[in-house]
């Protein structure tokens, strides 16, 4: 599904999960308080997601009765479109509360690394799977932790009784504490509960991007034609400025200024695969790999001596024919610009 998505697409989808936060944890909070749950102990510990979960199993498979369906879900147009009928009202709840506890595990990751994000998941490579492009809670080392679909299996998993273990209290507190570093894991002192004050979250209007999903455009529109296919076989290019008897050392290249291409790179839509632009001082470390947004090409930077002395150029295994033009000339351009080179290794390297 995400992968259908156009990366601005893609980008719409994380600014609406973050924007639907607030009312999600009031959702939450007043079935847990309606039920009589747990709600003083979501205090934001990772030990808090063993009360969680011990709540939540029976309430899905139960069906999520007491959750509302009058507010649409993410996944609303998915629904619509493909849930049988008499499935419609118990997908929707199901997502409502599930997008609840996905910002609960969000508040509690949040407690043990002020530094986490939400962020897109791209993957490398020709074959795009569903995740590419997926919503991902992105820690500061880095690390991706999959919430929209840890969460949403999770539930499934829970219902139907699939996976041994899947209704064990201790579950959703593992899977997470899995993806994190052992010196985050220490025990923590219990706090007041972060989910009460969401409670008077009920009076307030929800923000307009949460009125409708942006995945919508996936059913709403017409399909896409599919992209030209690309054969990559031998492109291979080298961006640098030196005589070809220096190519096997790139101290002979001259250093390339870091400020003009880095902005050449961001122009052309080459950025990091988290989609952050590139910044001039990251040119300057070796070995640093950017990506077209698409999926195209890999540039990666030579560099020694405190310079950047060329740019390594190669098929990503994406993109189209066009895109790699595209991508190709405006490198050409830039090399042109600087004295340098672009050539590949059929097309020999120009003598001086």
């Amino acid at each position: 599904m995400y992968e259908d998505l156009t990366r601005e697409q893609a980008w719409d989808v994380v600014r609406h999960i973050e924007a639907d936060a607030p009312s999600r944890l009031r959702l939450l909070a007043e079935l847990m308080r309606d039920t009589d749950g747990p709600l003083a102990e979501m205090d934001a510990t990772l030990e808090s997601l063993v009360a969680a979960w011990a709540w939540f199993t029976p309430v899905a498979i139960a069906g999520y009765p007491g959750v509302p369906t009058d507010m649409p879900s993410l996944y609303e147009a998915s629904i619509a479109e493909h849930v049988l009928p008499e499935y419609v009202e118990f997908a929707r709840r199901r997502a409502l509360l599930c997008e609840g506890l996905m910002h609960y595990v969000e508040l509690v990751l949040r407690r043990v690394d002020q530094g986490a994000r939400w962020d897109l998941w791209l993957q490398k490579g020709r074959i795009r799977m569903a995740q590419h492009q997926e919503p991902v809670f992105r820690l500061s080392n880095g690390t991706p932790i999959h919430l929209t679909s840890i969460v949403t299996g999770m539930a499934y998993k829970c219902e139907v009784g699939e996976l041994p273990g899947a209704r064990d209290p201790q579950r959703l507190r593992d899977i997470i504490a899995e993806g994190l570093p052992s010196s985050w894991r220490r025990h923590q002192d219990p706090q007041p509960s972060v989910l009460v004050p969401y409670l008077s979250y009920a009076d307030q209007t929800p923000p307009a991007i949460v009125t409708s999903s942006p995945l919508a455009v996936l059913f709403d529109a017409p399909t896409p034609a599919p992209a030209e296919p690309f054969d990559d076989v031998g492109v291979e290019l080298l961006l640098a400025g030196g005589p070809a008897a220096g190519l096997d050392d790139p101290r002979h290249f001259a250093p390339l200024p870091v400020d003009t291409v880095a902005a050449v790179l961001t122009a052309l839509d080459v950025t990091h695969e988290d989609g952050r632009p590139v910044k001039a001082r990251e040119l300057l470390e070796d070995g640093t790999q950017l990506f077209a947004a698409d999926g195209t090409a890999m540039v990666e930077t030579i560099a020694t001596g405190g310079a950047l002395r060329a740019l390594s150029v190669e098929p990503a295994g994406g993109g189209a024919a066009a895109s790699w033009a595209c991508i190709e000339d405006g490198l050409r351009r830039l090399a042109e610009s600087l004295g340098g080179h672009l050539a590949s290794d059929s097309e020999g390297w120009p003598e001086p």
